[in-house]
């Protein structure tokens, strides 16, 4: 008689990015602006659609940006957010939001668009601020 080994596999939920998870995405965007600002100093920052994803991700259920095939659809449901999420600021031209430490307002624009990750600047904006952008 022979051995056979029996390969099994787990089977792996993956969590569902219902609406109200999904809302919480410019959260997460806000995360990233004060911590580029308030850590590192920077007056502007790049930010892609996909990168805030797998911020968002990560976060949230603490998977790696390496497990995107096993979560496939977990990422393209949260990137198609994003995306939307940054079409929207793009569309307004800013990003402001009050919070203890008094009123952030950042200036939107688009860097670039490659294959579908949208990739924007956003630039800290103050009262005597010289770069403006119009509102839209």
């Amino acid at each position: 008689m022979t051995s056979r080994s029996v390969r099994t596999r787990s089977i792996v939920r993956e969590p569902e990015a219902t609406p109200s998870i999904l809302a919480s995405i410019p959260d997460c965007l806000r995360n990233a602006l004060k911590e580029a600002v308030n850590n590192r100093g920077r007056k502007s920052v790049l930010i892609s659609s996909n990168s805030l994803t797998n911020r968002f991700i990560l976060s949230r259920w603490s998977i790696r940006p390496s497990q995107r095939r096993k979560y496939k659809n977990l990422f393209a449901s949260v990137r198609k957010q994003s995306r939307v999420v940054f079409q929207h600021y793009l569309l307004r031209g800013r990003v402001e939001w009050d919070d203890g430490s008094g009123r952030n307002v950042f200036g939107v624009y688009k860097f670039d668009e490659i294959r579908g990750n949208l990739i924007l600047g956003f630039v800290v904006m103050t009262p005597d601020s010289e770069w403006t952008l119009s509102n839209r």
